[in-house]
């Protein structure tokens, strides 16, 4: 597998917007479901997938940081 680095962004488009809103957005499902689950029964299947979203949020969240901070330096 090849992993290449993104290019530094040129400027922060509703594309950026719309992936930091999906980050939080998964956050929140994330801890819904945790709070769910540990609420009512636990389940393996139910944390891996709470888990699953809070992950991902907080990745997409760290990305469009790590891409701001880049378009901030460029100027």
């Amino acid at each position: 597998m090849i992993f290449r680095k993104l290019p530094p962004p040129t400027k922060f488009t509703i594309t950026d917007k719309y992936k930091l809103l999906l980050g939080v957005i998964a956050i929140a499902l994330g801890v819904v479901i945790l709070w769910r689950t540990l609420a009512i029964a636990v389940s393996p299947p139910a944390l891996m997938v709470g888990f699953a979203f809070l992950g991902f949020g907080v990745y997409r969240l760290w990305l469009g940081y790590s891409r701001l901070k880049q378009l901030r330096e460029k100027r």
